[in-house]
């Protein structure tokens, strides 16, 4: 396992922010944050890169085209999550990054 490092947090506005030390720099300009739900720790992911890379993979796959037949499908709308529509709502225009 990887010895651990420091980094520093500080404020920036409203933002908090944390200086990466460089042998965990990402390669993204995004990445993914969630906290574990045991631990607490926050924990940041890149994600699998460029969606040419995705859909490359996917065809590296070789998935025959009766992996699922029409039958096997599941074509039933998506089930209505409150939680996740209040999520995605779009902001109010006070919460919205400046250009």
């Amino acid at each position: 396992m990887e010895k651990a490092a420091r980094a520093r947090v500080f404020m920036s506005g409203r933002s908090q922010h944390v200086t990466i030390p460089h042998r965990f720099r990402f390669h993204a300009s995004e990445v993914s944050i969630r906290r574990d739900p045991r631990s607490g720790d926050v924990i940041l992911s890149e994600g699998p890169g460029p969606w040419s890379r995705v859909f490359a993979a996917l065809d590296a796959a070789d998935v025959p085209d009766d992996f699922l037949t029409e039958d096997e499908r599941d074509r039933r709308p998506p089930a209505r999550r409150s939680a996740l529509e209040e999520l995605f709502a779009e902001k109010p225009a006070s919460h919205r990054k400046r250009k």
